[in-house]
C-alpha cells in the first residue's frame, strides 16, 4: 500500500444555485478547514467560464488505466448452476477482490480541484486520476469584472450537483459566482497518496525545461479529434508526429496511417527544422467542450516521450492542458526533472522570494532582477517550491505563483520518489559504476533493446538486465536476472534494476545528444541511428540511418514499415563514422528532417 497524506476536508452538502430568468447566483462550497474567506465575481463571459469549468472536470475523473475484471457475479452463477466453480473459490475471490481494489480505493483517494484568488484572476487546478494529465482554467481579472478583494488557496468539490449547477449557466443572463468556505458540512479525511502529490512537482518542474513552441489554429485541433474518432488504430505505433519546418505551418502526423493534416496556423518560428513525436493522443479529446471557443493555441513540447503542454487562449480564460509522455507513465513514474536537487537553499532567500510571489505572480527574470541574488539560485528556489507543492508555473503567462497544495507543508522526503522501487534505482545511480550500458540495439519498428549489468553492492550480486523500448515509449520484452523478477516477472511492475537502466539509458543519450555537435562528442558515439523525412506535397521519403561499430546501415522508403536497406562495411570504426556523419550532412543539405533517434 502506497504511503498517503491525510488531508481533512469539509464542504456543504449541495451549491446553491438561486435562478431567475435574468440572472443566475451561483455558490461554490470551499473547503471549511482551510482560511480564505468568500470572494464574489460577476462573470462577462459566462459560457467561456462554463465550458472551462466542465472541460476542467472531464480531466479530472479521466481515468485511462486498464481495469481488471471481476469475475465474482460469473463465478456465483457457476456455482449456483453447480458447476466446478465451488462456493469456496467464489468467496475465496470475493475476498481478493475486495482486498485488492475495494481497500486500495478506500485508501488512495486524489486531491480535490484546488482554487487560487490572486490580485489578477482566479486559478482552477486538477489532475486526472490515472496522474497522466493536468488541467488548469485561469479567470482574467477582466472576466471577473473587478480586482479580488481577498487572496488565497483552498480546495473545492467538483461535485454531481455542482457540476450541475455550472451547466445552467448561460450568456442571455447575468452570472455571478462566489466561493465561500463551508459554513457546516461534516468533515472527511482524503487520504491522498504521496504519489500523486510528487506528480504535481514533477509536472511543474517539467513545465521549466527547454521547450520547443508553436502555434495551431483551433480548426488543426479540431481535425486531429475528427481523425481519431473517426478510426481506431489496431496495432503500434499510435503517436501524433509534429513536423516543424521553420517558416512553414506545423504539420501533424497520425500513426500509424501516416495521416498528414497540414496546419493553418502561424508559421513556426524556431531556428532549425524538427519532428517531435507524442504518445497518448485520446487524452486530447477533453478539449471537445472548449475548442469552440479557442482563439488561438499554442503547443509547448519538451521531448520525444516527454510532457506536452497544450495552453488555449479562450480570450480571458486560458485553459492548460499538460499531458505525461504515454497514458500509462503519469507524471510521478519514470520521467524524474530532479533538478531542484543539490546544495541546501538559502533560507533567506526563499523567505524574500515567497514574499516577492505574495505580492503577485513574477517571472524569472524579475525575481532574478534584484541586488545580491543570481538567477541560477533564484530558480533552484522555485524549482523547490514547485515541487514542494508551495507554487507553480503558469505556462501560458510564463510566470511563477504562490499556492500551497496543502494547509501543512509537505515532507520533501516523501515525495522525492514514486515508490520504494524507484528509490532503490536511484541509489544504485548514485555510484556511477554499479549500472552500466552494455548494448543498445535499433530493431526498427520494434523499437530500442537496451541491455546492461546491474552491480548490486547491496546484494553483493551482478545482475543481466534488458528490455525494449517501443516505439510508443514503453518497455517490452524486460528481462532480469533478479529474484523479484525471476519470482514474478512484470507482475508486481519493474525491478528497481530495469529502472536504473533505463533512467541511466535516458540520461545517456542527452548527454550525447549535447556532444554530438562537437567532434570530441562525435568520437564517442560508435552506434547509434537517425530517423529522417522530406516531405513535398502527399510524397514523403524516410531515411533511417544507423552506425554499429564498422557498420552503416542505410533503410530508406515512402512508408517506416517498408524500408528498403542496404549496409556497407568499412575496416575500422573511424571510417565508419566519417561515413555515417557525411551521409547525415548530405541529406541535411537535401532538405531532410531529423526526427531524432528511432524509435523516440
Amino acid at each position: 500500500m502506497a504511503e498517503v497524506a491525510e488531508v481533512r476536508v469539509r464542504y456543504d452538502r449541495a451549491p446553491e444555485a438561486i435562478l431567475t430568468p435574468d440572472r443566475l447566483a451561483l455558490t461554490l462550497s470551499t473547503d471549511g478547514e482551510r482560511a480564505m474567506g468568500p470572494v464574489s465575481f460577476e462573470l462577462s463571459q459566462a459560457p467561456k467560464v462554463r465550458d472551462a469549468l466542465l472541460t476542467l472536470a472531464d480531466v479530472f475523473t479521466s481515468d485511462l488505466r486498464r481495469k481488471a475484471s471481476d469475475r465474482s457475479d460469473y463465478l456465483a452463477y457457476l456455482a449456483k448452476s453447480g458447476k466446478k466453480a465451488t462456493q469456496a473459490v467464489w468467496d475465496a475471490q470475493k475476498r481478493f477482490l475486495e482486498a485488492q481494489y475495494g481497500e486500495a480505493t478506500q485508501e488512495e483517494t486524489p486531491l480535490d480541484p484546488l482554487v487560487s484568488v490572486s490580485p489578477d484572476g482566479l486559478l482552477f487546478e486538477v489532475f486526472s486520476k490515472d496522474e497522466s494529465a493536468y488541467a488548469s482554467v485561469f479567470i482574467d481579472q477582466s472576466v471577473l469584472g473587478s480586482a479580488p478583494a481577498l487572496t488565497g488557496c483552498s480546495t473545492l468539490e467538483l461535485s454531481p450537483a455542482a457540476l450541475t449547477a455550472i451547466a445552467k449557466i448561460r450568456g442571455y443572463r447575468k452570472t455571478s459566482l462566489t466561493l465561500a468556505p463551508a459554513a457546516a458540512g461534516e468533515a472527511r479525511t482524503l487520504r491522498v497518496p504521496y504519489r500523486f502529490l510528487r506528480a504535481f512537482g514533477e509536472m511543474q518542474t517539467a513545465s521549466t525545461l527547454p521547450r520547443t513552441r508553436f502555434t495551431l489554429a483551433p480548426v488543426d485541433l479540431y481535425n486531429v479529434l475528427y481523425s481519431l474518432r473517426r478510426k481506431k488504430a489496431k496495432k503500434p505505433p499510435r503517436g501524433l508526429r509534429y513536423e516543424l519546418v521553420p517558416g512553414r505551418a506545423p504539420r501533424i502526423v497520425l500513426e500509424p496511417w501516416e495521416t498528414v493534416l497540414e496546419g493553418s496556423g502561424q508559421p513556426f518560428a524556431g531556428g532549425r527544422p524538427a519532428v517531435i513525436r507524442t504518445f497518448g493522443r485520446n487524452r486530447l479529446s477533453a478539449l471537445g467542450r472548449a475548442l469552440p471557443h479557442a482563439e488561438r493555441i499554442e503547443v509547448s513540447l519538451v521531448g520525444p516521450g516527454l510532457p506536452a503542454y497544450y495552453v488555449l487562449d479562450l480570450g480571458g480564460v486560458i485553459f492548460t492542458l499538460a499531458l505525461s509522455g504515454w497514458t500509462d507513465a503519469g507524471f510521478g513514474g519514470i520521467q524524474n526533472f530532479d533538478e531542484h536537487e543539490g546544495a541546501p537553499l538559502p533560507e533567506l532567500l526563499v523567505r524574500q522570494i515567497k514574499a516577492d510571489l505574495e505580492a503577485g505572480a513574477k517571472t524569472l527574470d524579475e525575481l532574478g532582477d534584484r541586488p545580491g541574488r543570481k538567477k541560477d539560485e533564484v530558480r533552484r528556489v522555485l524549482l523547490a517550491l514547485m515541487s514542494q507543492g508551495d507554487a507553480l508555473h503558469d505556462l501560458a503567462t510564463d510566470r511563477y505563483r504562490l499556492r500551497s497544495l496543502l494547509k501543512t507543508p509537505i515532507d520533501p522526503a516523501k515525495i522525492r520518489f514514486k515508490d520504494p522501487t524507484h528509490e532503490r534505482a536511484h541509489r544504485l545511480l548514485e555510484n556511477e559504476k554499479q549500472v552500466e550500458l552494455t548494448k543498445i540495439h535499433d530493431r526498427g519498428a520494434e523499437g530500442t533493446a537496451i541491455e546492461g549489468k546491474i552491480d548490486d553492492q547491496a546484494a553483493h550480486r551482478v545482475f543481466k538486465t534488458s528490455f525494449v523500448v517501443d516505439r510508443e515509449g514503453r518497455s517490452t520484452d524486460a528481462s532480469c536476472t533478479c529474484p523479484r523478477f525471476r519470482r514474478a516477472g512484470l507482475r508486481e511492475g519493474p525491478c528497481e534494476h530495469m529502472l536504473a537502466l533505463r533512467i541511466a539509458h535516458a540520461k545517456e543519450e542527452r548527454r550525447r545528444e549535447a556532444a554530438r555537435g562537437t567532434e570530441e562528442g562525435k568520437k564517442l558515439i560508435r552506434a547509434e541511428t537517425r530517423t529522417l523525412i522530406a516531405r513535398e506535397g502527399d510524397r514523403s521519403e524516410i531515411v533511417r540511418l544507423s552506425l554499429d561499430d564498422r557498420s552503416v546501415t542505410l533503410r530508406f522508403g515512402p512508408h517506416p514499415d517498408r524500408l528498403r536497406m542496404s549496409r556497407l562495411l568499412f575496416d575500422t570504426v573511424e571510417s565508419a563514422r566519417t561515413e555515417y556523419f557525411t551521409r547525415l550532412e548530405e541529406l541535411d543539405h537535401k532538405g531532410f528532417i531529423d526526427a531524432g533517434p528511432a524509435g523516440a
